[in-house]
């Protein structure tokens, strides 16, 4: 039921009122009609009761004289000729005897005057004829106990629906107090600011569940505010350096303007500044394009063979060195394999592995790409002959911004956001990666597992 601008409690009150008069109100006319139902029935049985000695006594000799009707009883007796031999019919009836007489056993209502009676007419078949017993009682007093009937369950039903209403309310209230418990706390913690959770009531009942579920919600949202800041506060920092320095080369061409060469150089770091600062805003677009709530498609073991090699070959292509080696190996096949990452992604992993591991070796040494068909999932590895990584930078090397310290001594101008790219996409496909030294490089390990819908599993 809606209805505009009332609380629950109301409504539901509102609803239960309607629902407990309409059900009171029906179970009150079923009774009632159940009532005159079994009146009805004792009635008639009293009519036939009234007739059956008069009509044995004729039956076994109609000749004997007949007793009169006892006190109280409404008795007509009808002989052979039609005449009335007894009779305590009040007079209306009496003058209609020869209709009531054709009535039969199954009696009927006969209004006389201001009165209405229920008659019946038993024959009795003798040997002289037949003999008509009309037997009759007054509906009156059945009508007055009708009467005082309705008016009882008329009160009752009302009572019976303002007590339900009643309970009604006093139990949604009881039942909603947790839930304003819960909205008072919410909006106290909402005006203060306050870190902590709202108080999950005791018992596992829906308002406990609630409180977890908001608990949940609220844990989650101040953890995207957080990394919010954090990534204005990151790249804040991170776009400080480049717009320093770029306003200062823009400076020194303005200084330069008359000297060409001097010119051309200021102008060519400029514009070097620029492409490191378009790098980091793609960066950080990528970044949170990944970290967005939409599920990836899906793309197969095909797929992750097609887009490996197509990385590696770029990698060829754009380094074109004698000292590097760059290669590719497939270890297993899993043809009906799923893994929930998008093709573009898969790339894109792979491409940024490649090039952080080409540039942490300076163009010299070797990349190994791996792909494995394991149980339950595709393992993808990328192996290095570089320096490694620090041991005390592993922990944070996902982190955004996070750079080795060496890294920012020698100068690089990676942003810090390659590995933080990686590890949204793994996440993103439900997947897992770590990093480990092997002594001779970096490994980097991904482990995509298989989607719901894959139909079987890998084949070696």
């Amino acid at each position: 039921m809606r209805l505009p601008g009332l609380s629950i409690r109301a409504r539901i009150t509102v609803g239960s009122l309607v629902i407990a008069a309409v059900l009171f109100s029906g179970a009150a006319v079923f009774f009632r009609g159940e009532v005159q139902a079994i009146l009805i029935e004792t009635t008639t049985t009293l009519l036939h009761s009234d007739a059956a000695p008069i009509v044995t006594d004729l039956i076994r000799n109609p000749t004997e004289p007949i007793d009169g009707p006892s006190e109280g009883q409404l008795i007509a007796i009808v002989g052979p000729d039609g005449q009335i031999s007894k009779s305590s019919l009040p007079m209306a009836l009496r003058k209609r005897v020869s209709v009531l007489a054709t009535i039969g056993e199954t009696p009927q209502t006969i209004d006389a005057g201001n009165a209405r009676y229920l008659v019946a007419a038993t024959t009795a078949v003798t040997n002289q004829g037949n003999w008509v017993v009309i037997t009759a009682r007054n509906e009156e007093a059945l009508g007055l106990l009708l009467d005082e009937l309705g008016r009882v369950l008329i009160m009752g039903t009302v009572l019976l629906t303002v007590g339900f209403g009643l309970a009604s309310w006093l139990l949604t209230g009881a039942a909603l107090r947790p839930v304003n418990r819960l909205r008072k706390e919410a909006e106290s913690l909402s005006t203060t600011g306050s870190s902590a959770q709202l108080l999950v009531p005791a018992g596992r009942d829906e308002v406990s569940r609630l409180a977890v579920t908001l608990n949940d919600f609220i844990s989650r949202l101040r953890r995207s505010l957080d990394r919010e800041k954090q990534v204005v506060s990151d790249a804040s920092h991170e776009l400080r350096t480049p717009l320093a320095v770029l306003k200062a080369q823009l400076e020194l061409a303005h200084l330069n303007s008359g000297d060409a060469p001097a010119l051309e150089a200021d102008i060519d770091d400029a514009s070097r500044t620029v492409d490191r600062l378009s790098r980091l805003a793609t960066n950080l677009l990528e970044l949170s394009k990944l970290e967005s709530q939409q599920a990836p498609p899906e793309c197969g073991w095909e797929n992750l063979i097609a887009e490996i090699s197509a990385s590696v070959d770029r990698a060829r292509v754009v380094r074109n060195g004698e000292d590097l080696d760059v290669d590719y190996e497939i270890e297993g096949e899993d043809p009906t394999g799923r893994y929930a990452i998008s093709v573009t992604n898969v790339g894109q992993l792979i491409d940024n592995l490649i090039s952080n591991a080409i540039n942490a070796m300076g163009g010299r040494g070797a990349v190994t790409v791996t792909l494995r068909s394991l149980p339950e999932c595709a393992m993808l590895s990328v192996v290095d002959t570089g320096p490694g990584m620090p041991e005390s930078f592993i922990p944070v090397a996902f982190d955004r911004f996070s750079r080795p310290e060496q890294s920012r001594a020698s100068g690089s101008i990676g942003s810090g956001l390659g590995l933080a790219i990686v590890h949204a996409i793994v996440t993103r496909a439900q997947g897992t990666i770590s990093l480990r030294n092997t002594g001779t490089g970096l490994a980097i390990d991904i482990r995509l597992p298989r989607s719901a819908r894959t139909g079987q599993g890998p084949r070696a």
